[in-house]
């Protein structure tokens, strides 16, 4: 116990050094460069700010949150955000203000996260017959919506399917069941659609809501909506039954067609489904995600729980090998399993941009199971950021994880937001927010359940 006090405290001291510049050099911009102390803004939110309002309180520092909150209510403004990720905007700062509402209960976080989901509403109507919303969007009064020509004018999976928590809660919070209802129309477009190994393919035409693609991932551009499913049913505490459905069947799918054995390690990946019978043998960082999802869905008397608990330990060792196999002890954006070989760091991957999706694992993992094994493989990532991507104002991005010494000035707010807090919780004993109460969204902002009677007492959506 006492060297998890003095693990957590690290982690508390790396979190304050990066908060401390941050305010410094950035305060109210999106992000600071952690080597130069110059500013960056993509977003116009003051991203880094209020992707860290839950940490401020969980971690214990209230005289900063209640600095952050003050600037959220006098110089939060939205004017600026012109060609803007409506799937960023929603899990940062729309999750962000209410995560720091659910904890706080300060309604002035509520009031904000109603304004910018008002704002965005308009671009749920540039496909009325679907309600797919644009992939970016400005929020100027001059509505502009648009969807990105590298997909073909095509919506992407992990974005229209990653509002659903953000929305419902608000709806529930608000009163207001437009915010409801948008949201659930995109379960209502994929749902029993014909689809490939009965998963959902990254692609879909917004406007006639036909897959585009074959292709299939549990990383970039499909795998929070999976997340989803799962987290839905227990953010509206069970009563939408037809997700927790259409999670399992899609679990099952992936571990018939994408989960596939290394030789000679025989370490445990999910692959990239291309089409039947072919597979890409990589699997991104952000897939190792899948292992605490599967961990929480293991949670609840379910048919498969054996089996998903199973695959989420064999997930999080593969995904702690991403960081042990390298020269930094830091992992790459994915790994290659060239012909179900062991991984290796690609040349056009080797980059670290501080991603989450492993110590998330390790700290559900640990918050289930209490092995030990967890906290040490989360020591070693966190010990190896501290060694290879320190600098005075926090973690910069590496631009080689075999050649450590190239850094780059770059830090997201997901590494303050979601890689510290969760290697912060990984080390808590207090267990500060308990799993069973919280939802974490895809940018790690704990959301409290809630009876959504009022919303789900009509029929859910039929299959098609």
């Amino acid at each position: 116990m006492a060297l998890a006090r003095v693990r957590l405290e690290a982690v508390r001291g790396a979190f304050k050094r990066a908060w401390g510049a941050y305010r410094k050099h950035a305060w109210g911009m999106d992000e600071i460069k952690p080597i130069s102390n110059k500013s960056h803004d993509w977003l116009h939110l003051g991203a880094t700010m209020i992707d860290c309002l839950d940490n401020l309180w969980i971690f214990g520092l209230k005289a900063e949150f209640d600095e952050a909150k003050e600037w959220v209510a006098t110089k939060l403004s939205f004017s600026r955000a012109v060609g803007i990720s409506m799937f960023e905007t929603v899990i940062r700062i729309i999750g962000g203000l209410l995560s720091a509402f659910e904890l706080s209960r300060e309604a002035v976080f509520l009031r904000k996260a109603e304004e910018l989901a008002g704002l965005m509403m308009y671009s749920f109507k540039a496909n009325p017959e679907t309600g797919v919303p644009c992939t970016t969007i400005s929020l100027d009064g001059s509505r502009r919506c648009t969807f990105p020509t590298w997909t073909q004018r095509n919506a992407i999976l992990a974005e229209f399917g990653t509002i659903q928590l953000e929305f419902k809660y608000l709806a529930h919070h608000t009163g207001r069941k437009e915010f409801w209802e948008v949201a659930e129309r995109q379960i209502r477009n994929v749902r029993g659609r014909t689809q490939p190994a009965g998963l959902y393919p990254n692609f879909m035409s917004p406007k006639t809501l036909r897959w585009t693609t074959t292709k299939v991932s549990m990383g970039a551009l499909a795998d929070s909506f999976y997340e989803y499913l799962l987290k839905q049913w227990l953010l509206t505490q069970r009563t939408e039954p037809y997700l927790r459905t259409m999670f399992d069947e899609a679990m099952l799918g992936m571990a018939r067609s994408m989960v596939a054995r290394s030789t000679p390690s025989e370490l445990v990946y999910i692959a990239d489904y291309v089409s039947e019978g072919k597979l890409v043998h990589k699997m991104d960082h952000l897939a190792c995600f899948a292992g605490g999802m599967l961990a929480v869905g293991a949670q609840h008397g379910g048919e498969f729980d054996r089996e998903y608990m199973t695959l989420a330990e064999r997930i999080g060792e593969t995904c702690y090998e991403f960081y042990r196999r390298t020269t930094s002890g830091l992992s790459p954006e994915f790994m290659s399993f060239v012909g179900g070989s062991d991984p290796k760091v690609p040349r056009n991957a080797a980059y670290n941009i501080g991603r989450p999706e492993a110590v998330e694992t390790f700290f559900i993992m640990w918050y289930y199971t209490r092995d030990p094994k967890w906290r040490e493989m989360g020591w070693e990532v966190f010990s190896s950021f501290e060694r290879h991507a320190r600098t005075p104002s926090g973690w910069a991005a590496l631009k080689d994880v075999n050649n450590p010494a190239k850094l780059d000035d770059k830090m997201e707010s997901f590494v303050l937001a979601e890689t510290m807090k969760y290697l912060f919780l990984l080390f808590d004993s207090s267990y500060p927010i308990p799993l069973d109460k919280y939802v974490f969204n895809t940018e790690a902002h704990p959301l409290g359940t809630f009876d959504a009677s009022a919303f789900t007492s009509a029929a859910p959506p039929k299959r098609r």
